[in-house]
């Protein structure tokens, strides 16, 4: 079995994941595979942990009908019928121990210690779901002001109209409930598996987060002038030349309209979390 694994996630898309994955990528020692792997690896322990529920929810019903069986009574309908006793549990949790295992495997291979996986927009119970299955996940939540996440996902073309702007400030505002708990206690007593970083501080103090997070996660020689480059896009350069074509897109710039419905939404959560920044700042370039 490698190292402790790491899920490198955040509440919302671009918000740094991608500068994490490829800082981590960079160590000695460790590799950050893509969103692909890491959504398996959510949706697995998604599955896994309301099967369990359900398993438990059940288990008086499980016991009735195994107690008909075991009396040779067949004359009712079976179509509940699960595995006996624990079996199903087991089932569930080895599951996710072999999937974990291939990716350990994997990983060995190439010579590495530590696996990591980026998955973008991933709530704080998600993580826990995760963990409670991968008992010894670590997990590097990386968070970014509202104005900048939605800016670059304007540049993607994903905030189309008004109410898509909404949907990202809603998903916003949900998923950084934990950071803003967890910033009142000046982010003291965190669990054991989870390291918090803002997008900004990492950018502006590199170094101090480079050696932060090796603390963290046992990795050793992270390159910290990966970050001297910019990649948030990966498109080709045709079917037949997979060198990118463009590897940065700079964000867009937001409308009055849109700053202003944004402070609505999200400015209590932003004056908590970025008592400093201001909507004004966005407002001059709009």
């Amino acid at each position: 079995m490698t190292a402790s694994p790491i899920l490198v996630t955040s509440p919302t898309t671009r918000s740094g994941t991608t500068l994490l994955q490829r800082l981590i990528t960079s160590s000695e020692n460790g590799i950050c595979y893509g969103e692909t792997c890491g959504r398996r690896i959510i949706n697995l322990c998604e599955f896994a942990h309301k099967e369990i529920v359900n398993v438990q929810n059940n288990q008086e019903r499980q016991a009735f009908e195994w107690n008909n069986i075991f009396e040779e009574n067949y004359d009712y309908w079976m179509v509940g019928l699960d595995l006996p006793a624990e079996f199903p549990t087991h089932a569930l949790v080895g599951a996710v121990q072999v999937y974990r295992q291939s990716y350990d495997d994997a990983t060995q291979a190439i010579d590495k210690d530590i696996w990591a996986v980026k998955v973008p927009n991933v709530s704080f119970q998600s993580v826990v779901k995760t963990s409670d299955l991968i008992s010894d996940l670590k997990c590097i939540y990386i968070y970014r002001n509202v104005y900048d996440v939605l800016r670059s996902q304007k540049s993607k073309g994903w905030i189309t109209d008004l109410s898509k702007l909404v949907e990202g400030c809603t998903e916003w505002i949900a998923n950084t409930e934990v950071i803003v708990t967890l910033k009142r206690n000046q982010f003291e007593n965190l669990p054991a598996m989870l390291h918090v970083v803002e997008y900004e501080d990492l950018t502006e103090n590199l170094q101090e987060n480079i050696d932060r997070i090796e603390a963290f996660t046992n990795l050793t020689g992270i390159k910290p002038e990966v970050a001297d480059t910019k990649i948030n896009t990966w498109k080709p350069t045709s079917a037949s030349n997979f060198e990118p074509e463009v590897s940065y897109t700079p964000p867009q710039n937001l409308s009055r309209q849109e700053c202003e419905i944004i402070d609505k939404i999200c400015g209590h959560r932003m004056r908590e979390l970025y008592p400093d920044l201001q909507m004004e700042r966005y407002l001059a370039n709009a």
